[in-house]
């Protein structure tokens, strides 16, 4: 029984960890927002969300590293409290592929 109880508190524990960048799934974003943008537009945007995608993503994985520190001195993920960059990332993840979507219709 009592390793039951630590197994539980151990995932209950986990599953408020920040997430792994690479395993958080992009947002749906309609490739229409960028259809009036020129190759040059949307070669820009592309660059600007690729910049904020690669920050977000840095501050994931400094969320990471907190948690796993946070958990191992007081069993609580710091992302459960201070938040984490999982909602940023999606939505940059989701605006990237929807601008190389742009590109592509456009044949830039």
């Amino acid at each position: 029984m009592k390793k039951y109880i630590v197994m539980m508190a151990a995932a209950l524990i986990l599953a408020g960890c920040a997430k792994s960048p690479s395993s958080i799934a992009p947002l749906s974003v309609n490739s229409d927002e960028y259809s009036e943008f020129s190759c040059e537009q949307l070669r820009a945007e592309q660059t600007k969300v690729s910049s904020a995608l690669d920050d977000a993503t840095s501050n994931q994985h400094a969320a990471q590293a907190a948690d796993a520190l946070g958990v191992f001195l007081v069993l609580i993920p710091v992302s459960a409290i201070v938040g984490d960059s999982e909602s940023d990332i999606a939505q940059f993840k989701g605006e990237k592929l929807a601008i190389e979507r742009g590109i592509s219709k456009r044949n830039c």
